[in-house]
Order: C-alpha cells, then sequence, then structure tokens
C-alpha cells in the first residue's frame, strides 16, 4: 500500500488489536503510533520506528490502516449552517485522492545539508528539519508546544518573522498536514459547507464504532465452545466474525 511516498504493509487485525482500540487511554497521537507498531510494517519488510515518522505522515499511515481495515472511501457526517437550515449531510473523500492532494514537493528555495534530514533555505543561515512524531509526542505538554518544536526543529530556534514565514511555507509543501477542512454543497440549501478533519481521531474514533461489538462476540464464542478469552482474542477478525455467525445462526434455527 503507497501512502505518498510511504508503502506499508497492515495486516488483518486481531481481537487483542481492537481491543487495544477500544480500551487505550492513550491520546489518539500516542494510540495511532502504538497501533501502527502492532499491525504495519514497511513494504520491503524493513523495521521502521513509527516515532522518527514526520509528524505529519502519522495521518497517512492513519488512513493507510483505516483503508486496510474499512475501505477506501470516507463519510464525514455534518450540519448545514446555512440561515434556517440545519440539515443533516455527508461529505465524502476517497484516501487516496486525498492523500494525492497532501502529496510532499520540495520548494526551489530549501536544499537538503550535509546533516540527514535537516534543509537550508535560500538567503538565510536558517536549517531547519520537519517534526517528527517523537517530537510532537515530547512537546504535548509543554507550557509552549510551539517554542519546544522549535528548539528541537530549528537552527538557530530564533528567527526572524519573515523567515519563520518562509520556513512554515517551506515546511507545509515538504511535508503537508492532513488535518484541515473538506467542504461541499448542501443539497437543501446549496450553500457551502465545511468540516474540519482530523485524519489521526476520526480513524480512531471510526474504529472504535467498527470493533464495539467484540465483547459481544466473545462473550457467544466463550459461551458456545468453552474458549477462554485470551484464545478468542487471538484470532483474526475475520475468523472470529466467521464462527460468531455460524453461533447464531444455530441458536436461530435450534
Amino acid at each position: 500500500m503507497l501512502l505518498n511516498d510511504l508503502a506499508i504493509d497492515v495486516r488483518e487485525p486481531t481481537g487483542e488489536d481492537e481491543l487495544f482500540v477500544l480500551e487505550t487511554p492513550l491520546s489518539p497521537v500516542r494510540a495511532m503510533v502504538h497501533l501502527a507498531g502492532r499491525v504495519a510494517s514497511i513494504n520491503d519488510g524493513g523495521v521502521l520506528d513509527w516515532a522518527t515518522l514526520p509528524a505529519t505522515r502519522l495521518g497517512a499511515v492513519a488512513l493507510g490502516i483505516r483503508r486496510a481495515w474499512v475501505g477506501e472511501r470516507v463519510v464525514s457526517e455534518g450540519t448545514c449552517t446555512g440561515d434556517g437550515c440545519g440539515e443533516r449531510l455527508d461529505l465524502s473523500l476517497t484516501v487516496s485522492a486525498y492523500l494525492a492532494h497532501h502529496r510532499p514537493r520540495r520548494p526551489r528555495a530549501v536544499s537538503p545539508t550535509a546533516e540527514e534530514g535537516w534543509y537550508s533555505l535560500g538567503g538565510t543561515p536558517a536549517r531547519f528539519r520537519v517534526p517528527s512524531v517523537a517530537d510532537l509526542l515530547a512537546a504535548i505538554g509543554e507550557e509552549r508546544p510551539d517554542l519546544a518544536i522549535s528548539a528541537a526543529c530549528l537552527d538557530p530556534p530564533n528567527v526572524t518573522a519573515g523567515v519563520a514565514r518562509r520556513i512554515d511555507r517551506a515546511l507545509d509543501a515538504l511535508s503537508p498536514s492532513l488535518d484541515g477542512l473538506v467542504g461541499g454543497a448542501c443539497p437543501a440549501c446549496g450553500a457551502a459547507v465545511t468540516l474540519f478533519f482530523d485524519p489521526v481521531a476520526y480513524t480512531f474514533a471510526e474504529l472504535r464504532g467498527l470493533f464495539a461489538g467484540l465483547y459481544h462476540e466473545t462473550h457467544t464464542l466463550a459461551s458456545a465452545y468453552g474458549w477462554e478469552e485470551a484464545t478468542i482474542l487471538r484470532l483474526p477478525r475475520s475468523r472470529r466474525r466467521r464462527y460468531w455467525r455460524m453461533v447464531v445462526e444455530d441458536r436461530s434455527v435450534a
């Protein structure tokens, strides 16, 4: 599966993976890093420390997992804010098109330096690098997360406002954020409607809804076959649900 310039494989979830999604107390960002470490791997079989990824790339990984487990089309629900409308509506997108729209590129004024991962900005002495997931996690809880990230990813950390704006634009091109607005038109009144889309939070919320039947399915199989919970949770999702449907069908005709 190609996510712009990142090729990953995503395996089928087991009940243990589903239980993690349902019960983790971690924030969506931390939980997604952990989930990726459980179920995703580099396409060539290599091992990747997911925390070293550019922070904005975590959204692409979330959508890759979502595409493997749920499908290509994403539907986000909202309400029309047009005067007196309030129509419930769906805004849809495809993972492939969304990622293509946010494909990374390197601006002409930006050049890689001798130090891997760092870039120089033409006409300035500043060096910078794309903040990683690890940088983002380290900044969470800081009084000024923006200053913590600047200290780690900008050399020198204090630059003029003009240079800072140029670096922000360069970062937006090198590693575009997938958090953003998606829009459409209300079918009832025709007003333009936009919704904020956060791929990581959206994916986790959707997966929690998808996996909500895990407890009932586990209870049903344990009651029918006498299997221990750990045995059931180790099964791939498709196999567990096949057994569960067989038990439900048998009970419905008994």
